[in-house]
């Protein structure tokens, strides 16, 4: 038994004895739970409809109408990941939790039942899930003021293309080969929406899956999800060099969109940047010693009108390495590189290149596109928070269909705390799931009876934050009818 810590007794004289607390374990007390913050997920529901909208977007998954339905499910294993939960047993322990179970608009199933539905969903039903993603994103956004509303669907549509790989132990999984790196992995590629903060569609593919490939069927997903959600803006779509192929450049030119791909060096761009003038060279945007240009150059074969914009950084010799697996002089020129590591030169520059569409005329125009590039950082977001925050930290199970559906439970929880707090903000700035789960869901509460009133008591501490949440979502109670 846990030790307990001595109290000192009534009386308060001199040498007072301490006494150990005459401490009893009792039976479980079913009217408490320690996720009572799982209301604000079951009143989430009832505003946007989310399992109405998964349920419409997936469709049926078993012949027989009986038991959990398809959005019913999807949302469960958000709901179990947003708890904390990290594999499929996290169905049973939240099961245990009678009251915390109780909040959610749908019983949970066993684990074993949980394996058993997910198998059942196919590449038609997860894209069913993007579909119903934004569907509900359209009504989280009309519960924003216009001044805020109008940046977002109106105003320039930022996606970002990027890929994850997800380490297993086991090469009895499906679909997990050993990547380049040499773990052995599957690799979940998504496209994200930059000013929505949700996730538009994602793939679960083996761990040497190429971004290239798959690309082209994500961007035509993204793109229709955008238009679903409401968005009439330019399509601006990015990614690293994974994505860099002209036919990824042709299917984004075909949805009129335009594109920011990153190059990966080669002989024709060292070539380019040779031939910049040192005048044509300007200061980047918020990166000391760094300049940028655009080049005279364009990927032979790409859509009309690419371009390709050069960064240049500084370095001095002290910070360059001769190691081949130093990351920061691979971006250095072979031939600068070799005389300042032979002490010939004192400085070196390293290069980055973007091959774009932009219209880019003026020089304040190419340096707002390469700072806009470099702070392509809330897709790698995305993945620090599932992988953290939820559980797409590993793949639970021998099937790929199961594993699909728990990567796609991590970017459900991902995209129910961003709805969450577009309805409800918790400060200025979008909190991680690990956050909301500490700040809302895993709040302990009591479940009491009161003159035939049902109340769930908080502690003093969350009482407030609670209530004012909840207030603040139930205040969008009309969003379902949009």
């Amino acid at each position: 038994m846990k030790k307990i810590s001595r109290r000192r007794t009534a009386s308060r004289t001199s040498g007072g004895r301490w006494t150990r607390l005459d401490a009893r374990v009792g039976g479980v007390d079913g009217s408490l739970t320690e996720n009572g913050g799982l209301v604000l997920v079951a009143e989430l529901d009832r505003v946007l409809g989310v399992t109405a909208a998964l349920d419409a977007g997936i469709g049926p998954v078993k012949v027989r109408d009986r038991g959990l339905s398809g959005g019913e499910f999807a949302l469960a294993t958000a709901v179990v990941q947003l708890t904390g939960e990290d594999h499929l047993v996290g169905f049973d322990r939240l099961r245990a939790d009678v009251v915390g179970e109780g909040l959610l608009p749908a019983p949970l199933p066993a684990a074993t039942t949980a394996a058993t539905l997910a198998a059942r969903f196919g590449q038609v039903q997860r894209e069913g899930i993007e579909t119903a993603c934004a569907k509900v994103t359209a009504r989280a956004l009309a519960a924003l003021p216009a001044r805020d509303r109008a940046p977002i669907l109106s105003g320039s549509v930022t996606i970002d293309l990027d890929a994850k790989d997800v380490e297993v132990f086991s090469t009895r999984k499906e679909r997990v080969v050993r990547s380049y790196k040499g773990e052995v992995s599957g690799r979940v590629h998504a496209a994200h929406w930059a000013q929505a903060g949700t996730v538009l569609a994602a793939d679960l593919l083996d761990g040497r899956s190429d971004g290239r490939t798959v690309a082209p069927a994500q961007i035509d997903r993204a793109v229709d999800a955008v238009r679903t959600a409401g968005a009439t803006g330019q399509i601006l779509i990015q990614g690293d060099t994974g994505y860099y192929a002209g036919r990824v450049a042709e299917k984004i030119v075909a949805r009129r969109a335009l594109f920011r791909l990153a190059v990966p060096r080669s002989r024709p761009l060292w070539r380019a940047v040779a031939a910049v003038h040192v005048d044509d060279w300007i200061d980047a945007l918020d990166y000391p010693a760094a300049q940028v240009a655009l080049l005279d150059y364009a990927p032979p074969g790409w859509p009309e009108g690419t371009r390709v914009i050069a960064r240049r950084v500084r370095y001095d010799a002290a910070e360059l390495s001769a190691d081949p697996r130093s990351r920061r002089s691979r971006t250095v020129g072979k031939d600068q590189l070799a005389l300042v590591l032979e002490g010939l030169e004192e400085q070196a520059y390293a290069y980055s290149f973007i091959a774009t569409n932009e219209p880019l005329d003026l020089d304040e125009e190419v340096a707002v596109a390469e700072w806009e590039f470099r702070r392509r950082t809330r897709i790698e977001e995305l993945f620090r928070d599932t992988a953290h925050g939820a559980g797409l930290n590993h793949l639970p199970s021998g099937s790929h269909a199961v594993n699909s559906m728990w990567m796609w439970g991590a970017l459900l929880a991902y995209n129910l705390t961003a709805w969450l707090q577009t309805l409800a903000p918790i400060g200025r700035a979008r909190r991680r799931i690990a956050t909301v789960r500490r700040l809302l869901i895993r709040r302990a509460a009591r479940w009491t009876t009161t003159a035939r009133r049902r109340r769930l008591r908080f502690t003093a501490e969350a009482r407030e934050l609670i209530a004012n949440t909840l207030a603040r979502i139930r205040a969008h109670r009309h969003l379902t009818a949009t």
